[in-house]
Order: structure tokens, then C-alpha cells, then sequence
């Protein structure tokens, strides 16, 4: 029997390979990056990451473009066993001109000064939008890190940046800081388990201050009560003056509507005595309000063009701010007061701050009248009629006091780390 037509187009349908808006091919832009990769390696005798050649084979078969690589080590046989390395991916990017990548993650892998400088480079150009870079337990160096955070200032896309498990100290975070300064996307930032100290939160508390970045993760590092006020101090100076502009800016509105509400009261009182006195004559039935809304053409409505989303603010507000296990305690130079003292701080943040979504106290041993500020803090916050927020702290204090804490702010959820434990704190 002959075949019908309609399956002869349909098996031709099938063969036809999606493309993007712009013309482009994912298929093809994937493999060309996979070819020059592994010609790359060959040519440093290195070998390519097994997953990530994997991942690169997925694409090309579902033809999707590849916007996130996982740069990780190969377990050694023998010592000489090629390993992975990092330039030949980065040349590899920049010979293709790869402009899709997106998120950039490298883990457990040694990065040397050129290492650094290859990857600074990549964001130099500008015109990959990279909005991610993740350098986790890298060994990285301070010179080396003031050689990245140099490239900022040319990268308009980054947002993110995590750091964590590399102990560069505070010569590390300086580095780190004046290249935040010259940046104008970067929302958040990770140094978890990175060997900061007290000298650090005053240096981050400026970045927070007059950059954009509004999310810190600073976990297992050694800020004590002292890194922590100075990192938060210009936040609450900032939160309590804009709780007072509120209050103003409400009583102001309640005398508007008082004065009002007056003025209404004075004008029926005036119409009441002009009806009784008959001096005037009854509305007709079209003079009423209602009668005039039938006569109101109805308007078509109008498309809305989406516009670009405005550029990120700069000032002292703080989202997200993790400080767990950084030794906010009675131990350190403060003494026992210190962090009596400090918990004040954080009650005025915590009170005053519309925009603090989250903040993790976990491990810092607050005592029990720290715990009586955050608890009272919550209160008041949940009084004024301020948004809600998500809050850890430790469990080493009265359990009616942890309980209440509990039953006012939600818990937070732990970022999950990729074969990562708590490391052992210098001291």
C-alpha cells in the first residue's frame, strides 16, 4: 500500500533542530566548546572533568545551551595521574567566544595566582554574563584574591560570589572589600570558614554600607561581639531613622484625615441647616451621582511594556546576614558584658529594619538575657506590624525564652555544602 503524505512530513519535522531567538544553534555552540576543551587538555597532558563532559554530551543530544559548570578534582590512582585543571575550560570559553555560561563553580581544587587571574580575566571582558562564581575550599591567597576582586568593577552581571572554606583572613577580606566597592550588581556574598577576625566587620559593615550588597554569609569565622557591632552599626543607625520618618510620615497622615474627617462633618452640618431652610431645591433623579457613571465611555485598555528592573540600591540595609559560630560570646576581649552589649545592637536592628529577612545567630552562646533582647525584639517587630522574619539563634539559654523565640520567627534552612563539614576553627 502506498504511504500517506501526512507521515512523510512528519518524520522531517523530527529532524529539524531547535534553535534560539537569535538564530542560534545550542547543539552546535556545545560541541565546538566540548571539541576545543578537550583539545585543551590534551595539549597540558590534564584531563577534562568526567562530569562535566557528561553534562556537555546531555546537552548536545537535547540540543541545550550549557549555562552552569562544576569545575572538580579526579580522585588520584597513582601520583602520576593527570589531574584537573582549571585554565583549559577558561581558554576554552574565551576561544569560543561561549557568551551562555552563567554559573561558574569550582570545588576543592588548588588555584594558583595565573589560575585566578585566567578566571579574572573571563569577567573583564563583560561580555559573559557570568552571575554566579563559587570558589570553594580553593587555597586562594590574599594576592591572588585582590587580583579577582579587581575584575569587578568590569562585570555588570555578577550577583553572587561564595568564597567559603579559603583561609585568607583579613588581609584577604580587605582585598576583597575595595573591589566590592567598585562593583554595582553584587547582592550577596559567602566567606564561611574563611579565618576572619574583629578587623573584618568593620570593613564589611563599610561595603554594606555603600555598595549593593545586601546578603553576608559569614559563618565559622571569628568576628566576636565587637566584629559583629561594627559590621551591623550603620545598618541600625539607618533602621532607626527610617522608623522614625515612618512614624512621622503616619502621624502626619493621621492629622491630614482628622482635619478631614472635620471639614466633612462642618459641610454636612451647613447643607442641613440650607435644606431646612428651603432655599434651595431637591436634586432631580439625573443630577445623582449615580446616573453619571452610565455616561462614562468605556476606554480600551492600553498594553503596558515591561520596563528593565532598576538597578539595585546603594545604603546601609542588610537582608540576609548569617553569623554563626563566629564566637559572639562572653569569652573574648569584651568580657562578660560584651554580649549584653551586643545583643542591644541587633534588638534595635531587628525592631526597626523592614527589609531583614533573615539573620542566624546559631552557636554564639548569647546567654539568657541575650535571649530576652531577641525575644522582645521579635515582639515589638511583630507589634509595629513590620514583615515577618526567619531567625536562629542558640538553643544554650532559658527554654521558655527558645521556645517563645521559636513560635515568633521561622527557622532557617542550612545551605547544604557538597561533602563539607565544619572545620576546626584557628586559635
Amino acid at each position: 500500500m502506498p504511504k500517506k503524505k501526512g507521515s512523510a512530513k512528519g518524520k522531517k519535522g523530527k529532524g529539524k533542530k531547535k534553535s534560539l531567538k537569535s538564530g542560534e544553534v545550542p547543539e552546535i555552540w556545545v560541541k565546538n566548546l566540548m571539541k576545543t576543551y578537550e583539545r585543551n587538555c590534551k595539549n597540558v597532558n590534564t584531563v577534562m572533568v568526567p562530569n562535566l563532559r557528561k553534562l556537555m554530551k546531555d546537552c548536545i543530544e537535547n540540543n541545550q545551551m550549557l549555562v552552569k559548570i562544576i569545575v572538580e578534582p579526579v580522585p588520584m590512582v597513582t601520583k602520576d595521574d593527570p589531574q584537573v585543571q582549571v585554565e583549559p575550560l577558561i581558554s576554552a570559553i574565551r576561544q569560543e567566544r561561549y557568551t551562555y555560561l552563567k554559573d561558574l563553580h569550582v570545588w576543592d581544587m588548588p588555584l594558583t595566582h595565573e589560575n585566578m587571574a585566567a578566571i579574572a580575566l573571563l569577567l573583564e571582558k563583560g561580555f559573559y554574563p557570568i552571575r554566579l562564581l563559587e570558589l570553594m575550599d580553593c587555597l586562594i591567597e590574599p594576592y591572588s584574591l585582590d587580583r579577582l576582586a579587581k575584575s569587578f568593577g568590569f562585570c555588570s552581571t555578577l550577583t553572587t560570589i561564595v568564597l567559603d572554606y579559603n583561609e585568607f583572613g583579613d588581609e584577604g577580606c580587605k582585598c576583597l572589600c575595595q573591589g566590592l566597592l567598585n562593583n554595582e550588581t553584587i547582592l550577596s556574598v559567602s566567606m564561611c570558614y574563611c579565618c576572619l577576625e574583629e578587623s573584618s566587620g568593620k570593613m564589611l559593615g563599610n561595603v554594606v554600607a555603600n555598595s549593593t550588597v545586601r546578603e553576608l554569609y559569614l559563618d565559622g569565622n571569628d568576628l566576636l561581639c565587637e566584629g559583629a557591632m561594627e559590621l551591623i552599626k550603620l545598618c541600625v543607625n539607618k533602621a532607626e531613622t527610617e522608623e522614625y520618618e515612618r512614624a512621622e510620615a503616619k502621624r502626619q497622615k493621621e492629622e491630614l484625615e482628622a482635619e478631614a474627617a472635620l471639614k466633612e462633618k462642618e459641610g454636612r452640618f451647613g447643607t442641613a441647616m440650607s435644606a431646612g431652610s428651603g432655599d434651595e431645591k431637591p436634586t432631580s433623579a439625573g443630577s445623582k451621582p449615580g446616573s453619571a457613571k452610565g455616561k462614562k465611555k468605556k476606554k480600551g485598555k492600553k498594553k503596558k511594556k515591561k520596563e528593565p528592573p532598576a538597578p539595585p540600591a546603594v545604603g546601609p540595609w542588610i537582608h540576609k546576614l548569617h553569623l554563626a559560630d563566629n564566637g559572639i560570646d562572653c569569652y573574648g576581649k569584651g568580657g562578660q558584658f560584651a554580649p549584653l552589649v551586643c545583643m542591644r545592637l541587633f534588638k534595635s536592628l531587628i525592631t526597626h529594619s523592614d527589609c531583614l529577612k533573615e539573620l542566624d545567630l546559631e552557636d554564639n552562646h548569647i546567654g539568657d538575657l541575650g535571649g530576652k533582647l531577641i525575644l522582645d525584639a521579635l515582639t515589638e517587630r511583630k507589634e509595629a506590624g513590620l514583615p515577618g522574619m526567619k531567625l536562629k539563634t542558640t538553643t544554650r539559654m532559658n527554654a521558655d525564652t527558645f521556645s517563645a523565640i521559636v513560635k515568633l520567627a521561622t527557622g532557617l534552612k542550612k545551605k547544604k555544602k557538597k561533602g563539607k563539614g565544619k572545620k576546626k576553627k584557628k586559635k
